[in-house]
């Protein structure tokens, strides 16, 4: 089978290109990134397809003259190219910006990766039938696995800062996707686990949320009158996403406490976006978005900060730049976020629970503007641990901190889901009654479930 193999010489290779085009009075500093995989798919009767996508370097030049700077996008450059963009920069950089002060900035030197070696798809092409059989024992007997789909993902990136520093960092890792329903024609539900390696994935824990989540996805039989509500894990990171995308817009003005606290750990081992350095040459490393008093702490880039609850900008950049090309210029944002573990363990597997499965924004772009948020959630009733009829839809509202402020009680992190950022999700519990602006059925129509559900 064909392997994935670091490729960071290629990327060296058009950082020199750009360089040899350098006037004495020009300096560049290069960020490029790609991801590639390959991905083993077999299906119910055994059949096996493998597909590998090669990913091509890409990401932005800042071009640099007489004290002025300039952020030049390069999705797919070639050193064939680098004298082609040079030339471009000349041509408009005197309308570029005063060059930013990088005093304080330290940038990372050297080469790291999160884990060593391939990940063993071979192994999982010649016997599927462990792996499988781990998720139809979390299915449980009235669920079938449909389909079950391995991606071992490489993510790599390069900075060099003119003739300076040369930074690469490599991610490692495997998502083991399923599909499962309760027969041919039921609804099906689509879910994933993502780590390092992949004896770090619970399959059994995947099989049991996969047969909850398609139990959501039937005709409701109840509406749930409760406050204490419970999240499994994929539906915990799509929260979790939402809420971290909000609070680094509107940061958190008033600190509650909190039974947990917003990590965002660049260097997580399991995290889909693990790397030693952000799009600006910055080290990472794990860091309290929201710490458990409540308080937001403070991220910053060359260019931007989000100030957080002391609104006290940082003295220096602090690991969290992220190149958003149809801005020009990278922007605050966030790597592997979740959340510590607190409170009592939730246990879903004794008694009666109301799990959710799905979590949907509504009316985002009305709501986030003035930090607000509202959710529309999909959930099952569980007894000891297996389905027993979906709910009908939950709204929920309130601001990002009352969010936070209502959980009770938070699990360790099963995995990371991927996205503009990686979020951890964990299994949780929510006290409803804590939000601002309580909650209600929802109105909407069920979503059909028979392309599967994303996460995150």
């Amino acid at each position: 089978m064909r392997q994935l193999e670091s490729r960071c010489g290629e990327a060296f290779t058009i950082v020199d290109a750009l360089e040899a085009c350098l006037r004495s009075d020009e300096r560049v500093f290069v960020h490029f990134d790609r991801t590639s995989r390959r991905r083993l798919r077999i299906d119910s009767a055994g059949s096996k397809q493998l597909a590998v996508q090669r990913g091509e370097f890409g990401g932005y030049v800042r071009f640099d003259r007489s004290g002025r700077e300039l952020y030049l996008n390069a999705p797919a450059l070639s050193a064939d190219g680098a004298d082609r963009l040079i030339e471009a920069g000349r041509a408009v950089v005197s309308f570029g910006s005063p060059r930013s002060s990088t005093t304080d900035q330290a940038l990372y030197e050297g080469s790291w990766r999160n884990r060593d070696g391939q990940v063993e798809l071979e192994k999982v092409a010649s016997d599927p039938t462990p792996l499988m059989a781990a998720l139809a024992e979390g299915a449980g007997p009235d669920f079938t696995v449909r389909s079950l789909t391995v991606s071992e993902v490489l993510r790599e990136q390069v900075c060099a800062d003119g003739t300076g520093p040369r930074g690469h960092s490599l991610c490692r890792g495997v998502s083991v996707a399923a599909v499962v329903s309760a027969d041919e024609n039921g609804e099906a539900a689509c879910l994933d686990r993502y780590a390092a390696d992949l004896d770090r994935i619970d399959a059994v824990a995947l099989g049991h949320e996969l047969a909850l989540t398609a139990a959501a996805f039937g005709p409701a039989t109840g509406t749930f009158t409760g406050h204490s509500i419970g999240f499994l894990p994929s539906a915990a990171a799509q929260l979790l996403r939402a809420l971290t995308t909000t609070i680094l817009s509107h940061p958190i003005s008033t600190p509650e406490p909190l039974i947990t606290a917003v990590v965002d750990d660049g260097r997580a081992v399991d995290g889909c976006f693990a790397r030693a350095f952000d799009c600006e040459g910055t080290p990472t490393s794990a860091m309290d978005l929201v710490t458990r008093h409540g308080e937001q702490q403070a991220v910053a880039t060359r260019v931007g900060t989000v100030e957080g609850t002391a609104r006290r900008a940082p003295r220096a950049p602090t690991g969290h730049a992220v190149w958003e090309a149809h801005r020009f210029q990278p922007q605050p944002g966030a790597s592997n976020v979740r959340l510590t573990p607190g409170g009592m363990a939730p246990d879903f597997r004794n008694g009666e629970s109301c799990l959710v499965v799905d979590v949907r924004n509504l009316g985002v772009a009305e709501l986030r503007a003035g930090g607000q948020l509202a959710f529309r959630l999909l959930a099952v009733r569980v007894v000891d641990g297996r389905p027993a009829g979906a709910y009908a839809p939950v709204v929920i509202e309130g601001e990002a901190a009352d969010f936070l402020a209502a959980l009770t009680a938070v699990g360790e992190t099963a995995s990371y889901s991927d996205g503009p950022f990686a979020v951890g999700g964990a299994p949780l519990t929510m006290d409803l009654a804590r939000l601002s602006r309580g909650t209600r059925p929802g109105s909407e129509r069920r979503p059909s479930s028979s392309s599967g559900q994303g996460r995150g």
